[in-house]
Order: structure tokens, then C-alpha cells, then sequence
């Protein structure tokens, strides 16, 4: 997530938020620098748009096309008219700032989880694909893609690593990824054995799952081993 806004507490409940749910948070003011790679969810605060709410948003929908974008305002901002300016400046949702945590949290997850269905995922390679709706991995092979066998967590162990390939992901980002789609707590012993288990499966793609010192992982495709040789 990431939540543009300069209201400290707003800040610090969005935080929380994302804690409970185990996503990344960034906080960013109105004119600070936004992390270059896509993110599923981004609220926007109505007073950081400081009165140019459809530029704002225009340009935060340029910058990451495939999130959704919430847009928060005050209740004094809020009411039938502010509903609709809000909607028609092109943000996805709008979400009242007083609203308590529960509410809040089950909105944001909703926003979130919209987003992350619709996405797919390729490698640098273009040989590599995975579909979060689907959950199916596939791997191009003499011009046709072949479905591979990769369970639900080591999907999500994947997804984390191929939506920032040849990033460092922390052993703690991909044991909540696990954990997620385990439903359940799993012991951080997990991160490696998923680890071995998707390398297996990702036999006949030539990319590779590489041990970054200190426990994190990174996904290096063909192309981006070929780049740096």
C-alpha cells in the first residue's frame, strides 16, 4: 500500500492496517518521490491533492495503471457532492477518514484483493508467466506455454519474487506471503523448503531462484543473467 497524505495519524492507522494485513507500506507526501514499481493499492488524502483532485489522481493512475486508488477525505469533505467529485475525478473508491478500523481494514482489503485478482505477471525473458486470478503458472516452451505444477504456496512465494525481479525479498515478506495463502502460521523453516519446491517446479524455465546473503531470495530470468554477464 501506499498512502499519500501529511495527517500523521491518518498515517499511523494506515500503517496499522497494512501490519494486519502483511502488506508493504510506504508513506509519501504530496511532492515526495513514489517507489517506481507497481502497487496494488494506493489512497490518496483529498487535502494532499491540494485542489487539483483529477490531476492528482490522473497521475497516480499513470504511474501505476493496474492499482486501485481510494481516495480519503474528511467528513466535513465528504456528503452526496463530495461522493461524486471524488468518483469523478477517477479514484476507484472513496473512504471517510472517521470510519472505524474494522470497516476500514475490510474496505482496503477489498480494494487490494480487487486488484491483485486482475493482475498477471511475466518475466524479463517473456518466458515465464504466472496469473494471480488463476493461480497457474505457465513456461513458453518451442512456441506454446506449458502449464506447470506450482502449489498455492509456493505461488504466492513466487508472486512475491516476480513482482520485483532480481530485487532482494526479505525471508520475512515471503514467509507472510505463504502464510497467507497457507490460511494458517507456518514456521519460518517454510521460506526454504518453498524455496526448494519451486526451483523444482521451475525446471524447464531457464531463470533461476537465486540465496541472497542474509536469508532473502531474488528471481533472475535468462535475460537478465545474459544483461549482467
Amino acid at each position: 500500500m501506499i498512502a499519500i497524505s501529511q495527517d500523521e495519524n491518518w498515517l499511523a492507522r494506515l500503517s496499522a492496517a497494512a501490519a494486519r494485513g502483511g502488506w508493504e507500506f510506504h508513506a509519501a507526501g504530496a511532492s515526495a518521490g513514489l517507489p517506481d514499481h507497481a502497487r496494488a493499492l494506493v489512497v490518496l488524502d483529498r487535502a494532499a491533492a491540494r485542489g487539483a483532485l483529477a490531476k492528482s489522481v490522473a497521475a497516480l493512475r499513470g504511474h501505476f495503471p493496474s492499482s486501485r486508488i481510494a481516495l480519503a477525505c474528511s467528513d466535513a469533505e465528504l456528503g452526496a457532492d463530495g461522493i461524486a467529485a471524488g468518483l469523478a475525478s477517477g479514484a476507484d473508491e472513496v473512504i471517510a477518514k472517521s470510519w472505524p478500523d474494522e470497516r476500514l481494514f475490510a474496505r482496503l482489503s477489498a480494494l487490494r484483493d480487487s486488484a491483485e485478482q486482475e493482475k498477471s505477471l511475466m518475466s524479463a525473458d517473456g518466458l515465464l508467466k504466472a496469473d494471480h486470478r488463476s493461480r497457474r503458472v505457465h513456461v513458453l516452451q518451442r512456441k506454446s506455454w506449458k502449464e506447470l505444477p506450482v502449489a498455492a504456496p509456493d505461488f504466492a512465494f513466487l508472486w512475491a519474487l516476480l513482482a520485483v525481479e532480481g530485487e532482494a525479498v526479505s525471508r520475512e515478506r515471503l514467509l507472510g506471503a505463504v502464510r497467507e495463502a497457507s490460511g494458517r502460521e507456518v514456521e519460518a523453516e517454510t521460506v526454504s523448503r518453498r524455496a526448494l519446491s519451486l526451483r523444482r517446479a521451475l525446471a524447464p524455465w531457464k531463470g533461476k531462484i537465486e540465496t541472497v546473503r542474509g536469508g532473502s531470495y531474488r528471481l533472475v530470468s535468462s535475460a537478465r543473467r545474459r544483461s549482467t554477464t
